[in-house]
């Protein structure tokens, strides 16, 4: 036994144009955050003419939409947050080094390296040496030109005192 109801061709077709023919539905109520929803572009306005929260609250109170400024500022945000999620996003920014890659890199002359060397910096010198237990501790952290230098530890100013027996 099949117990599957099968439908008319036209019946289908008659149905379709019926539900295609039903007007849009408005609602007959609507929530506190559908009814700042639509009122958000007024809401907006009074804000860009300069009232506060708390008029554009007491103002709806007033005229029967009974609301926070608390409440109105969520439901707003959540309006701002909705419509940013709409608009189509410009491309996405590109990290910098991502960025750096994607130039065209400068073409120099071919250069010996002995030849750059000497055309873009003077021969450096050596500075003089302290001498004593300081120009040990200094040659240690002494480095290249041009590199980070380590920095020395920092020395703490706590010192350790004797427990007293007033306590």
């Amino acid at each position: 036994m099949d117990h599957k109801k099968k439908f008319a061709a036209e019946t289908v077709l008659k149905l379709q144009q019926s539900l295609a023919e039903v007007p849009p539905y408005q609602a007959t109520e609507l929530s506190k955050q559908q009814t700042v929803r639509t009122l958000s572009p007024q809401i907006f306005a009074l804000r860009s003419k300069g009232y506060s929260w708390t008029a554009v609250a007491a103002m709806l109170s007033e005229r029967g939409v009974p609301v926070s400024v608390a409440a109105l500022r969520t439901y707003l945000r959540r309006v701002r947050e909705e419509a940013a999620d709409e608009k189509p996003r410009a491309q996405a920014k590109r990290p910098r080094d991502v960025r750096a890659d994607t130039r065209q890199p400068e073409r120099l002359p071919p250069t010996t390296p002995a030849s750059a060397a000497s055309a873009e910096t003077p021969p450096a010198t050596k500075p003089p040496q302290p001498s004593g237990p300081a120009a040990s501790a200094a040659a240690v952290h002494t480095t290249a030109p041009g590199t980070r230098r380590e920095q020395e530890p920092r020395r703490s100013t706590f010192a350790v005192r004797p427990d007293t027996k007033d306590i």
